[in-house]
């Protein structure tokens, strides 16, 4: 067995998969990608996020208080990319990547409509957590895909994308490196 300095923890415990989380800014229509989430409560339903402070969907969560979580698949991982470049806010990173704002049902940042899972959010809490806050929702809608409704919406039917920080390989999917 081998020692690592505790700050590599990460580099050595399975990921979370990512997430696109939308916001809005004004009228812009804001889109990231996050790979620290996690559900944390089903009654109430809770989703957490963790989140540095000086992102613009930090920010804008915190002026609107609500928010979408969507999961992209392997065939989105160039979109998920150039949403992850640093743009002003101003800019939506939607057009950049060329994904398609949906109106959401119940909160009032934009869906993905390439995604099959979206989930909206209303802000619950957030605490600092270290070097970055955890963002608790409550989950106040769930719109799925046809595919995924119609196989009896479960984990199964997901195909899930995960960052694995390595540079030959910095995503995959559930089996196989993409």
């Amino acid at each position: 067995m081998h020692e690592l300095p505790a700050s590599d923890y990460m580099k050595v415990i399975a990921p979370p998969p990512v997430v696109l989380i939308s916001t809005l800014y004004g009228e812009v229509k804001n889109v990231a990608p996050y790979g620290m989430v996690m559900p944390v409560s089903s009654d109430p339903p809770l989703m957490a996020f963790g989140i540095r402070r000086e992102r613009d969907t930090y920010r804008n969560i915190q002026e609107i208080g609500e928010f979408v979580v969507a999961y992209p698949t392997p065939e989105l991982v160039k979109a998920v990319e150039t949403t992850a470049r640093s743009l002003p806010r101003d800019q939506s990173e939607f057009d950049a990547a060329g994904l398609t704002p949906a109106p959401s049902r119940v909160v009032r940042p934009f869906m993905v409509a390439e995604c099959p899972v979206n989930i909206e959010c209303q802000l619950e809490w957030e605490r600092q957590a270290g070097d970055h806050h955890i963002v608790v929702g409550r989950v106040v809608a769930v719109t799925v895909s046809d595919e995924i409704y119609a196989a009896g919406p479960s984990r199964a039917s997901l195909r899930p994308i995960y960052h694995l920080s390595a540079p030959d390989h910095p995503y995959a999917e559930i089996g196989r490196p993409i």
